[in-house]
């Protein structure tokens, strides 16, 4: 009797195990699928001059951004998904070589720039994940732009100053002594762009942008977009009537652990363990943390969802596991329920460009990618 007992637990353990072993598969194959549909719509989106261009928002229409964008999300794929797309991957680069000889950095065919440090990171992050050495020398021109655009001396601006050592929109020649406004995001992005480069310039610009996500991050250990004073970019608003103290938000504090750790900081130095404690208590997902108390009416607690996505999955893995692999599940589930019947992706809000299904749709699988891993 025991032993039949015995022999019958056995047997509903197996079963088990098999059920659990074909569920995680079956999710696996659903996020592949995913993906693939994601990617055939982003390439089918492709211009024929090799760009990628906005159909939604003018200032994105030339090209130089949205295709940096489509180019770093290509370049993320499963490797048998993105040699199928090798294609396209390459005819983007070429798109991109015609504003590389005008403006020497990353720009659209006719010259004309669009968040053009944006442009060169990705450009650069991109060139990297793909080991392209033919880009060699343009890589050295993004590069210099990227160090030569940073907010310091030369630039006009004092080591006292607010947005010292922080990154904006623009390149050195495009203006002197005053920003468009330095931001959490774009300096996350130039810090990872430039990982690679051990030159004394590069540690320079570490040192001194580390001095600024500092001064980002808030008392209760999350971070606010920019440092500086009473910005209205600060997108959760202030805590106090003078306008003092800006508000941490989700997009901004996985951005501000990004730029750290780009800077060499380790994920046991104190600001980073204050970072990621404010991360950890604050695990809805439907709603950015930060926006709770926001009204609805001002759209931003959903008009930021797929870049908080795109930018949590790559500091998940310094959360605990069972909050890793919660969060990850649950990001996951929503992206599937949320891609349309053509594979796009986009945001019913406007605040940050998500409505236009280009952006959306890399963000969302750039995050289902990481994730992935």
């Amino acid at each position: 009797m025991k032993k039949h007992f015995r022999t019958m637990l056995g047997l509903l353990a197996l079963s088990l195990f098999s059920f659990l072993v074909q569920t995680v598969n079956a999710a696996d194959d659903d996020i592949s699928k995913s993906i693939e549909r994601g990617a055939a719509y982003l390439t089918s989106q492709q211009g024929k001059d090799g760009g990628w261009h906005s159909q939604t928002y003018g200032q994105l229409k030339g090209g130089s951004a949205v295709t940096t964008l489509a180019l770093d999300t290509l370049s993320q794929l499963p490797d048998g998904l993105r040699k199928s797309h090798a294609d396209a991957i390459d005819n983007g680069f070429q798109f991109l070589q015609a504003g590389f000889a005008k403006k020497q950095t990353v720009a659209a065919a006719d010259g004309s720039l669009d968040f053009p440090t944006y442009g060169a990171a990705l450009w650069l992050t991109t060139k990297a994940r793909l080991k392209r050495d033919q880009e060699a020398t343009r890589e050295a021109l993004a590069r210099d732009y990227l160090l030569q655009a940073q907010l310091l001396e030369p630039r006009g601006f004092a080591v006292d100053h607010a947005s010292y050592g922080g990154w904006d929109f623009l390149g050195a020649g495009d203006s002197e002594g005053i920003t468009t406004g330095t931001n959490v995001s774009i300096v996350a992005h130039v810090l990872e762009a430039l990982a690679a480069d051990r030159s004394a310039a590069a540690d320079k610009a570490r040192l001194a942008a580390r001095g600024w996500l500092l001064r980002c991050q808030q008392a209760d250990g999350g971070f606010c977009f920019t440092p500086e004073p009473m910005s209205l970019n600060n997108k959760a608003e202030f805590s106090d009537e003078g306008r003092t103290k800006p508000r941490s938000y989700g997009t901004a504090t996985c951005d501000g652990i990004r730029g750290l750790l780009a800077t060499g900081m380790k994920s046991d130095d104190e600001p980073i363990k204050r970072v990621i404690t404010w991360l950890s208590k604050r695990p809805a997902l439907e709603v950015v943390p930060g926006f709770e108390e926001q009204p609805a009416e001002a759209d931003w607690r959903r008009g930021l969802r797929f870049y908080y996505y795109h930018s949590l999955a790559r500091v998940l893995p310094l959360l605990p596991p069972s909050e890793r692999i919660s969060r990850s599940k649950e990001i996951q589930r929503i992206l599937l329920a949320e891609q349309k019947s053509d594979g796009r992706w986009q945001n019913e809000s406007d605040r940050m460009r998500e409505n236009d299904p280009l952006i959306a749709t890399s963000l969302a699988i750039g995050t289902l990618c990481e994730l992935g891993r």
